[in-house]
């Protein structure tokens, strides 16, 4: 295959990525700022509002736990860097922090049940600015740090007679230097992973649950498994005379890719889908070679 056909197909390849990516970006996009929240409750007021002006981007997620408030309140008590963590994935905020600060506690920790107005949640930038108790905790950015806001609310109370309903809003205001919209909408997306993860350990935690061992090392397997599985199908198309297998291929493997981030199936679904992929790539692999080895050998004879 020619060396400008591999060019072609390169820049057009990228380019189909990019579009897929950014366009899926955007359609996600509203749905994470309103995950699990009704109408209602997205336009309802709550503690905390008061600090910052509402926008349409800013977030209102919502969960129900199958646990009464009293049984859910300790573990928002603790939530913290160097506290209860955040219960959601460590090894990216130690990756941020540069150091292994966080680590997500999995048992009621006494000495964190107190939190109080001006104590450091992450590092000493983002503090608790005000908690009621048992109902909601608020936390903001430490007042000095020019151009940037950020006001976050944990609110709880009962639902029916044994279960809480948690609300968890975020108004965040970036600088302007990076209040464009591509900067905002990889903020998003990314603090939206966390977010979600952040939710569903305070809800498994609070429900009597507790999160295996090494399941963080696990889930980044899975997904860069898929990612391997793209990257060779990606190989072949650039690579081989027949394109159209691996390019399906390809974007399967990307389209598995958002799905394992945004959504985070079962693991063993995840597994189940990693493995597809491989036996894909290796047909495929395979199928390509054959054509090649047939052209080949028409040639020879030739």
């Amino acid at each position: 295959m020619s060396t400008s056909t591999k060019i072609v197909r390169l820049v057009t390849g990228t380019l189909l990525v990019i579009v897929i990516v950014v366009a899926t970006f955007a359609l996600l996009r509203p749905w994470t700022r309103t995950w699990g929240a009704t109408e209602a409750e997205v336009e309802r007021t709550l503690p905390g509002d008061e600090l910052i002006e509402r926008v349409p981007s800013d977030w209102t997620h919502g969960a129900t736990i199958d646990a009464p408030p009293e049984e859910v309140w300790p573990w928002i008590a603790q939530i913290g860097d160097d506290r209860g963590g955040f219960y959601s994935y460590t090894f990216v905020e130690n990756l941020m922090m540069g150091e292994e600060v966080y680590h997500n506690a999995n048992r009621i920790l006494p000495q964190f049940q107190n939190p109080q107005p001006g104590e450091g949640m992450i590092v000493d930038s983002l503090q608790v600015y005000d908690v009621e108790p048992g109902k909601w905790l608020i936390a903001v950015v430490k007042s000095g740090v020019e151009g940037f806001d950020w006001v976050w609310l944990w609110h709880v109370e009962p639902m029916g007679t044994n279960q809480t309903r948690l609300l968890v809003r975020q108004a965040m205001r970036l600088p302007l230097e990076a209040s464009n919209p591509l900067v905002s909408m990889v903020t998003d997306l990314g603090a939206f992973v966390m977010e979600w993860r952040m939710i569903e350990g305070l809800k498994l935690r609070a429900e009597g649950g507790t999160e295996p061992a090494g399941i963080e090392v696990v889930e980044i397997l899975l997904w860069m498994a898929a990612l391997v599985a793209g990257l060779g199908a990606a190989r072949i198309f650039l690579t081989r005379p027949a394109w159209q297998a691996p390019l399906l291929l390809g974007l399967a493997a990307l389209f598995t890719l958002i799905w394992f981030t945004f959504w985070q199936p079962p693991l063993w679904l995840r597994l189940v889908f990693d493995v597809g992929l491989f036996v894909l790539l290796w047909r495929v692999a395979r199928s390509t070679q054959r054509l090649v080895g047939a052209q080949r050998h028409g040639r020879n004879r030739a």
